[in-house]
């Protein structure tokens, strides 16, 4: 158990350096907002667009996990969809929920996290996860909310307007400029490469302070206590932490019956607290967004003794 929580020192540490920071006011209001900007345009775009450059097509191509993954995120999905609808809450907000249940931090923890496990092995499959997550998972929700706001809207102006907010996100369009230049005969050139690594370096610390950032004001927010709130957002952390990590688990070894350190890789994604996506969406289309925030706060919290559990439990250590 020592070992695992070496393994999760350093990246929770740097989420409460964040938290201090911002409780102690070291850093100000706008914070968390700027610096989560830096990662999202700048810092993680470039580590997804190096990663994916510098692979070659057999290496992205790990059809297993990509399915594997693909259907995990989305059953987990589909099932508090359902279960949210069933208590009367409309499409949209359902749908945000649903997302909350079913998106991996793989950009603000999942990287440093997997590449003190697994070493640089687990880059592709982080980046891979991470398309996953932020294109097609996040993509279909949009389109549910879209279709629910919208419905009076012609079907192509809300198929625009979803393809616009998706191909908008830096998230989703450098690694997929990655994969089109690992297609070229070409390399990157030793300036670019330089600039690429120096930017793609600062993606994990940042990200993470970042991350305690955001969970400072999210924590300082008293209107997140209520009952419903809570009672709702710990269903959803759970549904998180427990049940998608078993239902990946389930497909990697049984049905799909991949090989052990992939499948192993497939679970620890799994098992990430939920990212700042959910929230992010939910403040773009005015929905309430204090459920989803509650959520990533209780995920992340919770997540160091879920985390150590199943790292123990896998019998995962720095020299694996």
């Amino acid at each position: 158990m020592l070992n695992t929580l070496a393994i999760l020192f350093p990246v929770f540490a740097l989420i409460f350096a964040g938290f201090i920071a911002r409780k102690s006011g070291v850093l100000g209001e706008n914070s968390a907002r700027e610096l989560s900007r830096f990662v999202v345009w700048l810092a993680l775009p470039a580590l997804l667009f190096e990663i994916m450059a510098k692979s070659d097509w057999q290496q992205m191509w790990q059809g297993d996990f990509i399915a594997v993954y693909t259907i995990g995120s989305f059953a987990v999905f589909f099932l508090v969809l359902v279960w949210r609808l069933w208590q009367k809450q409309n499409m949209a907000d359902a749908s945000v929920d649903g997302i909350a249940a079913s998106y991996s931090n793989t950009g603000y923890i999942g990287f440093p996290l997997m590449l003190l496990i697994f070493g640089t092995a687990s880059e592709v499959v982080t980046a891979l996860a991470s398309v996953i997550v932020v294109s097609l998972l996040f993509g279909f929700a949009v389109i549910l909310i879209e279709t629910t706001l919208h419905a009076k809207m012609a079907w192509h102006i809300r198929l625009w307007n979803v393809f616009k907010s998706v191909f908008k996100n830096p998230l989703v369009v450098a690694p997929i400029a990655g994969a089109l230049f690992a297609a070229t005969p070409f390399t990157l050139s030793a300036p670019f490469d330089n600039f690429l690594t120096l930017l793609a370096g600062a993606a994990s610390p940042a990200a993470l302070v970042s991350l305690g950032l955001f969970l400072a004001d999210a924590w300082a927010d008293k209107r997140r206590n209520g009952h419903e709130v809570r009672k709702t957002a710990l269903s959803l952390t759970a549904v998180k932490l427990i049940v998608q990590p078993v239902l990946i688990a389930w497909l990697a070894l049984v049905v799909f019956d991949m090989g052990v350190e992939m499948a192993l890789m497939a679970i620890v994604l799994a098992a990430l607290p939920t990212g700042t996506g959910p929230y992010m969406l939910a403040e773009f289309y005015r929905r309430d967004a204090l459920i989803t925030a509650r959520t990533i706060l209780l995920s992340t919290v919770l997540s160091v003794l879920s985390l150590s559990v199943l790292l123990h439990i896998l019998g995962l250590n720095v020299s694996s």
